[in-house]
C-alpha cells in the first residue's frame, strides 16, 4: 500500500512529464467503457465481465484506430502516432472510464477530430457511448485527471503502456 507521501510524488511526477504546452492542440476527453460483453471471446451466451486488462487493450484498440484515421497508411509503416496521455477510472463500484488528453496534430482537423474520436471509440468491442470531448483541454484537466479519488490503485490509473508523448 502506497503512502499519501507517494502518491504525492507520483502526482507531481506526472504534472512534471505531461506539460500542456508540448501539445499542439490538445483534447479533454471522457471515454467510457461498458461494464461487460455477452458472448464473447467464443463464449456463447456468456456474460465477460470488463478487467482492468480488457480495458487497456480496447485502449489500444482505439488509438490504432485513430493513428489509421488520421494518418493513413504512414501510421503503419512509418509509426506515425497521435499523441495521448490516457489515465483509467473506475472499478468495483463505478464503471470504467478514461479520461485522455489527446492532440490534434494538424489544424485542419480540428473540427472534425471529435468526431474521428467518437467514432473510432465506438468501433471498438468495450467502447460505450458516453463520450465527453472538450476541445479547450488546459492544466485544469491535468489536475482533474491525475485527482486522487475514484482510483483503486493511484500509480497504476496511469495507463503508461498506451501513453505517447514526442
Amino acid at each position: 500500500m502506497r503512502t499519501y507521501q507517494d502518491q504525492f510524488a507520483y502526482r507531481q511526477a506526472f504534472h512534471d512529464l505531461v506539460r500542456i504546452e508540448q501539445f499542439a492542440d490538445p483534447f479533454a476527453v471522457t471515454l467510457t467503457l461498458r461494464q461487460g460483453l455477452n458472448g464473447s471471446g467464443g463464449m456463447q451466451g456468456q456474460f465477460k465481465r470488463i478487467e482492468r486488462y480488457d480495458a487497456e487493450q480496447n485502449f489500444r484498440h482505439f488509438t490504432n484506430l485513430l493513428n489509421r484515421q488520421v494518418y493513413g497508411h504512414a501510421a503503419d509503416r512509418y509509426g506515425k502516432r497521435v499523441q495521448v496521455v490516457p489515465v483509467l477510472e473506475g472499478g468495483s463500484s463505478t464503471r470504467y472510464h478514461y479520461h485522455v488528453i489527446i492532440d490534434c496534430p494538424r489544424p485542419e482537423l480540428h473540427f472534425e477530430f471529435p468526431a474521428m474520436i467518437r467514432s473510432c471509440w465506438l468501433r471498438t468491442p468495450w467502447g460505450y457511448d458516453q463520450i465527453d470531448i472538450q476541445s479547450s483541454c488546459n492544466e485544469g484537466w491535468t489536475n482533474y485527471i491525475s485527482k486522487f479519488r475514484s482510483k483503486v490503485e493511484y500509480d497504476m490509473s496511469f495507463d503508461w503502456t498506451n501513453c505517447h508523448l514526442d
